[in-house]
């Protein structure tokens, strides 16, 4: 049964239509920044709007600023699934000297513990624009803590400063990304 157009992830799970079946699926959980652009703007042509959550804080104000900003990626997170929204991206992207990353997974945990308990979560996927993923195994914790993919921004932007000063010889910048991506998904899909 359908509540309304804004919020047409819920489907009946006994009374399977054609429409229960549209979604994005994702070959691998690490997903490359043309990977998650692409899915950004899928709401562009299709109906799977999404939106960014940015998940950031003050550091001036330490502590509460980190409980507050956890409130308000949840209350925008709802909000967005109210608007339309079929896909959030937890993006910490802009992080700056003022403005800290919530740790991933708290994010991730937060977002999706939340929608649990609003009975949202199953209208949205979820993915996660992070520095702090660096490992396979950062990567595998994302994935059980809610993520359907992960793009670790900061890694790739590493990988082409070590190739353009020289650290990494021998390598084009593209071909060393979807390496890295490649061991990653193997890594987690092990």
């Amino acid at each position: 049964q359908v509540d309304s157009p804004a919020r047409c992830l819920r489907r009946n799970l006994l009374e399977p239509g054609q429409d229960s079946c549209r979604q994005i699926t994702l070959p691998r959980p690490v997903l490359d920044n043309d990977e998650l652009a692409k899915i950004w703007h899928a709401g562009d042509t299709t109906d799977f709007a999404s939106a960014v959550i940015d998940g950031r804080y003050l550091v001036a104000d330490g502590g509460a600023a980190l409980a507050e900003a956890l409130d308000r990626v949840r209350r925008e997170s709802s909000e967005a699934i109210e608007a339309g929204a079929r896909i959030l991206i937890l993006s910490d992207r802009n992080a700056d000297a003022e403005h800290a990353p919530i740790p991933s997974l708290l994010l991730t945990a937060a977002v999706h513990h939340h929608l649990i308990r609003t009975k949202q979560r199953t209208d949205v996927g979820l993915l996660v624009e992070t520095g702090d993923c660096r490992e396979v195994h950062h990567a595998a914790l994302l994935v059980g803590y809610g993520a359907a993919g992960i793009n670790p921004y900061l890694a790739f932007e590493t990988i082409e400063d070590e190739i353009a000063h020289g650290q990494l010889t021998g390598l084009d910048p593209a071909k060393a990304i979807a390496s890295y991506v490649k061991a990653m998904s193997k890594g987690v899909l092990k």
